[in-house]
Protein backbone atom coordinates (compact mmCIF):
# COMPACT_ATOMS: atom_id res chain seq x y z
CA UNK A 1 0.00 0.00 0.00
CA UNK A 2 2.74 2.11 -0.43
CA UNK A 3 1.18 4.15 -3.39
CA UNK A 4 -1.63 4.61 -1.35
CA UNK A 5 -2.26 8.05 0.35
CA UNK A 6 -4.47 8.04 3.54
CA UNK A 7 -7.12 10.97 3.76
CA UNK A 8 -8.59 10.15 6.97
CA UNK A 9 -8.43 7.60 9.85
CA UNK A 10 -11.68 7.47 11.85
CA UNK A 11 -12.01 6.15 15.52
CA UNK A 12 -14.93 3.85 15.50
CA UNK A 13 -17.15 4.69 19.25
CA UNK A 14 -19.03 2.31 19.52
CA UNK A 15 -20.19 0.70 23.42
CA UNK A 16 -22.25 -1.81 22.85
CA UNK A 17 -20.14 -3.34 20.63
CA UNK A 18 -17.34 -2.39 22.64
CA UNK A 19 -18.96 -4.04 25.49
CA UNK A 20 -20.13 -7.09 23.91
CA UNK A 21 -16.40 -8.03 22.90
CA UNK A 22 -15.46 -7.31 26.26
CA UNK A 23 -17.96 -9.50 27.08
CA UNK A 24 -16.57 -12.34 24.87
CA UNK A 25 -12.96 -12.06 25.71
CA UNK A 26 -13.85 -12.66 29.57
CA UNK A 27 -15.41 -15.82 28.54
CA UNK A 28 -13.05 -16.72 26.22
CA UNK A 29 -10.98 -16.28 29.03
CA UNK A 30 -13.19 -18.68 31.54
CA UNK A 31 -12.91 -21.21 29.25
CA UNK A 32 -9.10 -21.14 28.88
CA UNK A 33 -9.27 -21.30 32.61
CA UNK A 34 -7.54 -17.48 32.92
CA UNK A 35 -5.24 -18.07 29.99
CA UNK A 36 -4.94 -14.53 27.70
CA UNK A 37 -6.63 -14.57 24.58
CA UNK A 38 -4.56 -14.00 21.26
CA UNK A 39 -6.32 -10.66 20.56
CA UNK A 40 -5.09 -9.19 17.24
CA UNK A 41 -5.38 -5.74 15.01
CA UNK A 42 -6.38 -7.06 11.48
CA UNK A 43 -7.09 -5.23 8.34
CA UNK A 44 -10.56 -5.64 6.53
CA UNK A 45 -11.40 -4.17 2.84
CA UNK A 46 -14.83 -3.52 2.20
CA UNK A 47 -17.42 -1.18 -0.12
CA UNK A 48 -19.04 2.37 1.24
CA UNK A 49 -22.34 0.76 1.45
CA UNK A 50 -21.32 -1.54 4.27
CA UNK A 51 -19.61 1.12 6.33
CA UNK A 52 -22.60 2.08 8.57
CA UNK A 53 -23.99 -1.29 9.08
CA UNK A 54 -20.22 -2.40 10.17
CA UNK A 55 -20.11 0.44 12.26
CA UNK A 56 -23.33 -0.12 14.06
CA UNK A 57 -24.71 -4.02 13.76
CA UNK A 58 -20.73 -5.19 13.48
CA UNK A 59 -19.50 -7.69 11.12
CA UNK A 60 -22.23 -10.16 9.87
CA UNK A 61 -20.67 -13.75 8.72
CA UNK A 62 -23.44 -14.51 7.21
CA UNK A 63 -22.70 -12.68 4.15
CA UNK A 64 -19.65 -14.01 3.50
CA UNK A 65 -18.59 -15.38 0.43
CA UNK A 66 -19.13 -12.77 -1.65
CA UNK A 67 -14.88 -12.86 -1.75
CA UNK A 68 -15.11 -16.53 -1.10
CA UNK A 69 -14.44 -18.90 1.75
CA UNK A 70 -11.33 -21.14 1.43
CA UNK A 71 -10.90 -21.06 4.96
CA UNK A 72 -14.69 -21.56 6.21
CA UNK A 73 -17.67 -19.05 6.27
CA UNK A 74 -17.16 -16.65 8.29
CA UNK A 75 -15.66 -12.76 8.29
CA UNK A 76 -12.34 -12.52 7.00
CA UNK A 77 -9.32 -10.46 8.17
CA UNK A 78 -5.69 -9.82 7.12
CA UNK A 79 -2.41 -8.96 8.95
CA UNK A 80 -1.79 -7.63 6.20
CA UNK A 81 -3.58 -3.94 4.89
CA UNK A 82 -2.22 -4.76 1.38
CA UNK A 83 -4.18 -8.52 1.46
CA UNK A 84 -7.34 -6.36 2.04
CA UNK A 85 -6.91 -3.51 -0.34
CA UNK A 86 -7.85 -6.10 -2.77
CA UNK A 87 -10.90 -6.15 -1.19
CA UNK A 88 -11.28 -2.47 -0.58
CA UNK A 89 -13.82 -0.86 -3.46
CA UNK A 90 -13.30 2.29 -5.07
CA UNK A 91 -16.50 5.02 -4.38
CA UNK A 92 -15.77 8.50 -5.64
CA UNK A 93 -12.41 7.73 -5.90
CA UNK A 94 -11.70 6.22 -2.27
CA UNK A 95 -11.28 3.26 -0.58
CA UNK A 96 -11.84 2.30 2.40
CA UNK A 97 -10.90 -0.49 4.94
CA UNK A 98 -11.47 -1.01 8.99
CA UNK A 99 -8.18 -1.80 11.56
CA UNK A 100 -10.18 -4.15 13.79
CA UNK A 101 -9.69 -5.78 17.05
CA UNK A 102 -9.97 -9.28 16.56
CA UNK A 103 -10.15 -12.18 19.35
CA UNK A 104 -8.10 -14.56 17.29
CA UNK A 105 -8.48 -17.35 20.49
CA UNK A 106 -6.77 -20.69 19.59
CA UNK A 107 -6.86 -21.52 15.81
CA UNK A 108 -6.61 -23.76 13.37
CA UNK A 109 -5.91 -23.95 9.68
CA UNK A 110 -9.77 -23.39 8.27
CA UNK A 111 -11.53 -25.33 5.22
CA UNK A 112 -13.96 -24.35 2.53
CA UNK A 113 -17.16 -25.77 4.03
CA UNK A 114 -16.72 -25.31 7.72
CA UNK A 115 -19.41 -23.09 9.29
CA UNK A 116 -17.79 -22.69 12.52
CA UNK A 117 -13.91 -23.59 13.90
CA UNK A 118 -13.65 -27.15 14.79
CA UNK A 119 -14.10 -27.90 19.26
CA UNK A 120 -11.62 -26.09 20.77
CA UNK A 121 -10.72 -23.50 18.37
CA UNK A 122 -12.04 -20.23 18.52
CA UNK A 123 -11.27 -19.35 14.61
CA UNK A 124 -9.47 -20.51 11.43
CA UNK A 125 -6.34 -19.37 9.59
CA UNK A 126 -4.64 -19.53 6.44
CA UNK A 127 -1.33 -21.23 7.95
CA UNK A 128 -1.05 -22.42 11.52
CA UNK A 129 2.63 -21.57 11.73
CA UNK A 130 2.58 -18.18 10.07
CA UNK A 131 -0.84 -16.87 9.69
CA UNK A 132 -2.02 -13.81 7.43
CA UNK A 133 -5.70 -14.79 7.28
CA UNK A 134 -7.98 -15.23 9.72
CA UNK A 135 -11.64 -16.17 10.11
CA UNK A 136 -14.01 -15.32 12.45
CA UNK A 137 -17.62 -16.81 13.01
CA UNK A 138 -18.68 -14.92 16.32
CA UNK A 139 -19.27 -11.31 15.64
CA UNK A 140 -18.53 -10.63 19.11
CA UNK A 141 -14.78 -11.88 18.66
CA UNK A 142 -14.76 -8.44 16.54
CA UNK A 143 -14.62 -5.01 17.17
CA UNK A 144 -14.18 -2.11 14.36
CA UNK A 145 -12.04 0.32 16.06
CA UNK A 146 -10.85 2.61 13.00
CA UNK A 147 -11.86 3.45 9.57
CA UNK A 148 -9.21 4.35 6.91
CA UNK A 149 -10.09 6.12 4.09
CA UNK A 150 -7.62 5.87 1.47
CA UNK A 151 -7.53 6.44 -2.20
Amino acid sequence: MNTNQIHKIERIQNPSLWKVFQWQKEQMEKSKEGKEVDERFLFHGTKAELIDPICEQNFDWRICGVNGTSYGKGSYFARDASYSNKYSKVKDGHKYMFFVRVLAGEFTKGRSNIVRPPILYDSCVNSTTDPTIFVIFEKYQIYPEYLIEYS
